[in-house]
């Protein structure tokens, strides 16, 4: 019964830790977005750096963009003149 016990002791002091990064994570994320939707409405030249600046696994943006104004896999398809 106590190495029971113990062990959901154990697991209940994990799943508070877990949760409360996962608080930390979203707390943050919210943060971003609205820092993120602040500097749109301010005219900023990025807003989305603050993002980016959140998600440090996520591509930066010249990676992101770099093919933005690409046509690759278009080439075939009608402009919107009908040619």
């Amino acid at each position: 019964m106590t190495t029971d016990l113990t062990a959901l002791c154990a697991e209940i002091a994990r799943l508070r830790r877990a949760l409360a990064a996962l608080r930390a994570r979203y707390a943050n994320l919210l943060a971003a977005v609205r820092a993120a939707v602040a500097a749109h409405e301010d005219g900023e030249t990025d807003p989305m750096t603050y993002l980016y600046d959140e998600l440090p696994d996520h591509p930066t943006r010249s990676t992101i963009n770099a093919d933005h104004h690409d046509n690759t896999g278009t080439a075939n398809c009608p402009t919107e003149s009908g040619k």
